[in-house]
This record gives structure tokens, sequence and C-alpha cells, in this order.
């Protein structure tokens, strides 16, 4: 088999669509018929509707307008921008327009769709309600300068690879919602958000350098040591599709967000910029917390399918329909540095734990199915099922004082004296090790079924004194020496 990591560390050594019409607007053929494939998640069809947004030169229909002007040339479009008050719709008739269009904040800019009118970038001063609908985005893409409650509806912003220009980018204050709309090939982040909320629905990210969506609090995340924050941004996502974008596909940094029927797919090392690095699928840390993620997949990610980092996350629920699928990864789900914080409690506590799981399907993961570590607290694994995790090459501690490089391929590593509770958990096929305990460990194990895994029973090596998981039932198997070397830690995605 050949090795991920080992292709990513060469890579770096070496430098080397149109959504149609969704059902119910106007087309008796089912969704999945209409609409490509990969733009399909749950049944729903994301991305920029085929058509036009309203009949008619002047769609304006659905926004209120104060007043409207019709506009069809740059000249026009400049000075209607340059006399228009907060209210104000400006109408671009079809056809391309070359510049960046800065308006005054609150003022709309509206087209027929996508595939009509075009415009090279758009700047959206500090302001309220401002709608931006039907039109297609060149590389500038559309920059929210502190303007709050803007829609970005049935907008495709194309980027070009080395224009290093977030599709949007907001400053800190804003908001917006972003429906119906896709974002490709950013040459920096697809969404890139500073102390801003956004809301990502029935939208597709793709191909951007940088990351899918980045969104972080400022400045050091207004948090102390115990993760109690002045304040924190927030991103809503749902029905959308983040995939083949580079580095990340969300990153979350001192950020609240919550995830409903959502694809992360095929994020990749990093490209143009950063060659080699990192493609890890979602990432939630410095102190932020995924509050819900329902109904989410994260597949054949080149690093890490889910990393938690001194963070809280909340994955799956008690009904299977809302499970969270993380698979063909280079580690599924990934636990560090969780403490007792944001509210969040131990098992013993009975109440939420930091990080839950329910109702998790990890399947044909790389290296390691989940991994806990870095002392993490309030750690819960509930009716998931870890399957097939398959050998591959990591960084890893192998008992000596040097790290090094071996073949890993577990289902459950518990590490670094972590507290886990694990009820009806599954472990089958997974190739060196069901569950690998090592050193010290406080717990509680229960409903554990290895039978696929009978020769690779749970163990906890290195170990001779200090805490055991309490266990119903289950033989767990001791060794004080570490006879299997364990994964290091995952290191943090780079600074903006």
């Amino acid at each position: 088999m050949t090795s991920r990591f080992w292709a990513a560390l060469s890579a770096a050594t070496m430098g080397g669509a149109m959504c149609a019409t969704v059902a119910g607007c106007g087309s008796d053929e089912p969704v999945s018929a209409t609409c490509p494939e990969d733009h399909l998640v749950r049944g729903v069809c994301a991305g920029v509707p085929a058509g036009d947004v309203c009949d008619g030169g002047t769609c304006t229909k659905g926004v209120e307008c104060t007043s409207v002007v019709d506009v069809e040339s740059d000249e026009a479009l400049a000075s209607a921008a340059a006399a228009a008050s907060a209210g104000a719709c400006i109408a671009l008739r079809e056809g391309r327009y070359g510049s960046v269009v800065s308006v005054p904040g609150g003022v709309s800019l509206l087209g027929r769709s996508a595939a009509a009118v075009q415009v090279e970038g758009i700047v959206l001063a500090a302001g309220e309600g401002a709608v931006v609908r039907g039109l297609k985005v060149g590389r500038e893409g559309v920059s929210v300068q502190g303007a709050i409650g803007v829609r970005i509806e049935s907008v495709r912003i194309v980027g070009e690879r080395g224009f290093e220009r977030a599709g949007v980018e907001l400053h800190p204050g804003s908001s917006a919602a972003i429906v119906d709309s896709e974002i490709i090939d950013s040459g920096h982040v697809g969404i890139f958000a500073e102390n801003a909320d956004v809301t990502l629905e029935r939208s597709v990210i793709s191909g951007a350098q940088r990351g899918g969506i980045v969104i972080q609090g400022i400045p050091e995340n207004d948090c102390d040591s115990d993760c109690t924050c002045v304040s924190r941004p927030a991103l809503v996502v749902k029905s959308s599709v983040i995939h083949r974008n580079h580095i990340i596909g969300i990153s979350l940094r001192g950020a609240i967000a919550s995830l409903e029927g959502v694809d992360v797919i095929d994020t990749e090392h990093g490209d143009a910029i950063e060659t080699g690095y990192f493609g890890g699928g979602i990432s939630a840390a410095e102190c932020s917390s995924v509050t819900g993620a329902i109904k989410v997949r994260v597949l054949d990610s080149r690093s890490f399918g889910i990393l938690v980092d001194r963070s809280t996350a909340a994955l799956g629920d008690e009904e299977e329909a809302d499970s969270v699928e993380i698979s063909g990864n280079t580690r599924g789900l990934w636990i560090q540095n969780v403490a007792l914080q944001n509210g969040c409690h131990d098992h013993g506590d009975h109440g939420p734990g930091c990080v839950m799981l329910h109702n998790g399907k990890l399947d044909g993961n790389f290296g390691v199915g989940i991994g806990v570590t870095g002392q993490s607290r309030g750690i819960i694994l509930c009716k998931s099922a870890i399957t097939a995790t398959a050998l591959e090459r990591l960084p890893v501690f192998d008992g000596g004082n040097e790290p090094s490089v071996d073949d890993v391929g577990d289902g459950v590593d518990w590490l670094d004296g972590s507290e886990v509770t694990i009820e009806e958990l599954t472990l089958r096929g997974n190739e060196r090790q069901s569950l690998l305990i090592d050193g010290p460990a406080s717990g509680v194990i229960t409903d554990l079924d290895f039978t696929g895994d009978a020769d690779k029973s749970p163990v906890q090596q290195n170990f001779t004194t200090g805490d055991r998981p309490v266990t119903d039932g289950i033989t767990l198997t001791t060794n004080p020496e570490r006879g299997l070397s364990i994964p290091q830690p995952t290191g943090g995605l780079p600074a903006e």
C-alpha cells in the first residue's frame, strides 16, 4: 500500500457546472435526475440553480427597494453606485462589467442570472440588508466590510489560481447569508471570516487553495485559559458541499459552528500555496465549539477527517438518521488537549461531554479510526462503529527518546492519560489493533463489540500502576511494555 503520509511528505520536499432546477421550482423531474452528482447532498441540490432568477429585464422581485436604477455599462454602474443610498437597488442588465463595484451600505446589486451578468468584484460597505443576487463574480470576489444582514443568493464566484483573494471575505462585525451559490477555485480561501458571522445554505465551495471555509475570532479569540470567551463568531452550514479544497475543508478558530446535511469531501494537501501541507476535513481549534453536527459526511481527506483541539464538539445524535460518517481519511476523528471547559463535563458529572460522538460511522480510514490524546477529558463515544482501519505510515512515539515513523492501523487509540467513556462501540477489521490504551487512563467501557478483531483484543500497554478504565465484563489485557508504537499529536493549521 502506498503511504498517504509519505506521498504528502514527498510532495512537500519536491515542491512539487451548473446545478439544474431544484424540485419545487417548476420541474417535474426528481432532484437526483437534474442535479450534478457532486452537488447532491441528502436529496437537496446545492449550488446555483439553472435559469433566471426572475422574468423580465429588471430582477427586483422579492427585494425591498426604495429606488431602482437600471444599468448596462461600466460607466452607468459606477455612477449609480456613487449616487445610491441605503435601500436602493441597482439592476444590472445582461453583460460583463469589468470593474470592481463598490457600493454604500444597504445597497443591493441584482442581476438576472450568473450566466447572464458578470462583475469582476464587489465591495459592500458598512450598512444593513444588502442583497447580491443573480450574478457571476470574478477573481476579486465579494468583500463585506462591516455590512450586516447581507444576503448573497444565486451567485457564482470564480477565482483564479495564484491570485490570493478570498471568494467571500467578511471583515470584523459583518454578517452574511450565502444561499444557492457557488464559490469555485479561489486563489485564497473560499469564505474567510474574521470575527464575523456566516450562514451557508444549499451552496458549493470547491477548489480553494487555502481552505474552503475559515472562520476565526480576534484578538487571540478573546478567550482565557479556560476557554471563557468574550465573544465568538458563528458559522451555520446546511445542505452544502465543501469539496476538492486544499489544506482544510472547514477551519474554526475561537468560533461556534452548527452543521447539518454537509459533505466535506476530497480535501487535498497544499498545492500552489503551502505545498504538501495538511489536507484535513474539519478542524475545531483554539476554544471553538461545534454545537451540533448531524447528517455530516467527511470523506477522503488527505489528512484528518475531523480534528478537535482544545475545543468541544457534539457529533451526531441519538437518531441513526443523524449520523456522522468519517471515512477514507488519514486519522478519522482525532481529539487532543480537550479540558473541562465551555460548560462541558466529564461523564461522572452527568452533564454533557466535552466531545460526544453518537451514531458515528468510521470506515476505511488510514492509521487511526479515533484517537484521543493530550490528557483530554469528557470524551464520550456512543453507538458508533469503527471498521476496516488500514495500516498507514504515521509519525509515532515507539518508547524511545526520538520520534519515528511506523505502520499504524488501530480502531481506537486512547493515549496520554485521557478520560473516555465508551458505550455500544463496534470494532471490526481494524488492521493492527482494535482498542489500544497507552499508559494509565480513566473512564468506562461498556458494550464493546470486537468480534471481528478477536485476535486483536483490547490492550492497555505501557502500564504498571495508575488508573484503569472501569469495564463491564470486558477483558482488558495489560502489558507493562510499550509493545505498539503510538501516533504523535497532529499540529495546528497555518495562521492567517
